[in-house]
């Protein structure tokens, strides 16, 4: 279903944020006018009395600043929409001048002095801002004097500007394309395209997958040479960065905020390279179950049971993945309940809305959800990944106050993907159909697979991407496809008879664009939510719920160790390693 044909509970509404245009830009002016009393301290956080507004004067920057930008999330819906478009320049410009206004402060704190700042939080009323002072402090030598932040700060709307064009190029831009089958022409959005890598005939369809393949990155692939000018600049801009504020490198840079070191990075990529295995010894036996001499990329995603087709339409998987949740107990439940509220999730997909889906919140608005509805079991999977995002930021907003309330990504993942097993263990345990058995445990190893090996994967090309520039190699689009199909073949494409083949449609990573160096996250991450399901299981229900509720209160690496997860060891990684394992065995057994 197209979006222009759901019913409007499907879609958002945020009336409930402002009933205008008119009003958000009100909303607007009084935002800048936080900032303009924030930028007249300056000079004056020394006194305690002044440090104390400043810090009132930011949460109200920061409510006022969540609400705006929630507004500005109906642009995803239609990336055509000129007003929206408008709003989300004046948004930008904005947030790039409040930059400029603000960027004394973090430098006049440190001069100020750690003993000083401390004094002045050092009660009930704003303790809980010592973490965030402290983060600072620690990041001290990597921050500038007060008048290069303020010129950086300046100049930085301009240097983010091209990761701008990645957007317009994708999806205002788009070209679509379409096939003819059974003499009707067809549109290869992302419904026909899944159906068709999943559903069609394995051996006589092999060309036209193929053909449906190459259509579907059309868009894509046509614009190979202005995707791979703009990474290379965006990659630039983070080698400057670097160079600026004394980093060793890029992705020491991209880790610091996060507190994970060069050193576990390197050794997910160690460890995924390593225990590969698992990965080709699924796409085997789809090779095995279909009897095809050739075995392509394109077929890797081939249903392995034809006579099962259960479709979900959204009332169903709303259902679903409400009764599946609903173990975690009463007090996830309630949140579970606001989360899919009436118009803060947006279902269907449509020409100009963003791909994808994602759960977005902030300070003092309902988390909100964007979704692109195929009736497939990965939609069911994919809104059960989504509610535990938001599920996670209404209990860390419930238990801490802001700003502990805000959690990094790298803690936002664990929430998302321990749903997904929970949803997986729920419906295979409550079947006896053995081709629904059988189609489960083959999406259950595709999403394990794709969350864990398919991001090391991206996390390895994004490295070695950035390094090339580091070091001052080009980055053309022949460059770049080389590179990504290498790194592919390493991590287990080896495996497919058109491993050869040119690969240009790598910037249908869009996190490569906007989030650089964000895509390992989702990889250590499902390692920590198999461990706290793992914990679930075995009895220990709450431990779920007090990790949500820590919101981002301790530094991320920390939270997770009291979880029992350490990244820097190998054998943190095996339960997880070895569940694919017993998946697959358990899926070989039952074909």
């Amino acid at each position: 279903m197209k979006r222009t044909q759901a019913q409007n509970e499907y879609k958002w509404d945020f009336s409930h944020l402002y009933e205008n245009t008119e009003q958000w830009k009100k909303d607007l002016e009084e935002f800048e006018n936080i900032i303009t009393k924030i930028s007249d301290l300056k000079g004056k956080l020394g006194e305690e009395k002044n440090f104390q507004n400043y810090l009132d004067l930011d949460v109200e920057a920061d409510f006022k600043m969540a609400k705006l930008n929630q507004y500005i999330h109906l642009y995803d819906i239609n990336q055509t929409d000129s007003e929206l478009q408008e709003l989300d320049s004046l948004f930008t410009n904005v947030l790039q001048e409040t930059g400029v206004k603000t960027s004394f402060v973090i430098p006049e704190v440190l001069k100020i002095g750690k003993e000083k700042i401390f004094s002045f939080i050092n009660n009930k009323d704003y303790e809980q801002f010592k973490y965030r002072f402290e983060s600072i402090f620690e990041k001290e030598k990597h921050i500038l004097e007060n008048h290069k932040e303020e010129l950086l700060s300046k100049v930085d709307r301009s240097r983010v500007a091209t990761a701008m064009l990645y957007d317009s190029l994708s999806y205002a831009d788009k070209l679509e394309s379409t096939v003819m089958v059974d003499g009707k022409e067809e549109v290869v959005d992302t419904t026909f395209f899944k159906n068709t890598l999943e559903d069609s005939r394995p051996l006589e369809d092999q060309n036209f997958r193929k053909e449906v393949w190459d259509k579907y990155f059309n868009n894509v692939t046509q614009r190979k040479y202005s995707f791979a000018k703009i990474y290379e600049s965006i990659i630039l801009k983070q080698v400057e960065d670097k160079k600026v504020r004394n980093y060793d490198s890029v992705l020491e840079q991209a880790l610091f905020n996060d507190g994970v070191s060069v050193d576990i990075y390197k050794k997910l990529l160690e460890v995924g390279k390593k225990h590969i295995q698992p990965l080709k010894d699924y796409y085997l036996l789809i090779k095995k179950k279909n009897k095809l001499d050739n075995f392509y990329t394109t077929d890797r995603e081939l249903k392995l049971v034809s006579e099962y087709n259960e479709k979900f339409d959204v009332e169903t998987g709303i259902d679903t993945v409400k009764t599946a949740l609903s173990e975690l107990g009463p007090e996830y439940f309630k949140k579970l309940h606001i989360a899919f509220s009436d118009n803060r999730i947006d279902y269907f997909e449509d020409t100009n809305k963003v791909s994808g889906a994602y759960s977005s919140g902030g300070t003092g608005v309902e988390p909100i959800i964007l979704m692109n509805w195929d009736d497939k079991l990965s939609s069911l999977s994919t809104l059960a990944h989504e509610v535990g995002h938001s599920v996670h930021t209404l209990f860390s907003e419930e238990e801490q106050k802001y700003p502990l309330s805000d959690y990094p990504i790298i803690l936002a993942e664990v929430a998302s993907t321990f749903n997904e097993h929970v949803l997986f263990d729920f419906l295979y345990s409550t079947t006896n159909d053995k081709n629904k058995k059988i189609y489960l445990l083959q999406q259950r190893i595709f999403d394990l697979i794709s969350t864990f090996y398919r991001q090391i994967q991206f996390a390895d090309f994004e490295y070695r991407a950035h390094k090339l520039v580091e070091d001052k190699e080009p980055l053309t689009s022949e460059i770049l496809m080389e590179l990504f199909r290498e790194v592919e073949n390493e991590y287990g494409y080896d495996v497919f008879d058109d491993k050869d083949r040119e690969v240009y449609h790598w910037p249908y990573i869009s996190h490569f664009f906007h989030s650089p160096f964000y895509v390992y996250k989702y990889a250590v991450d499902l390692v920590a939510s198999f461990k706290l399901f793992d914990d679930f299981k075995s009895g220990d229900n709450l431990a779920i719920i007090n990790f949500l509720k820590k919101g981002g209160s301790k530094k991320p690496l920390e939270i997770l160790k009291e979880c029992g997860v350490d990244f820097e060891k190998e054998d943190t990684y095996m339960p997880l390693i070895n569940e694919i394992k017993r998946l697959n065995s358990e899926l070989e057994s039952l074909l």
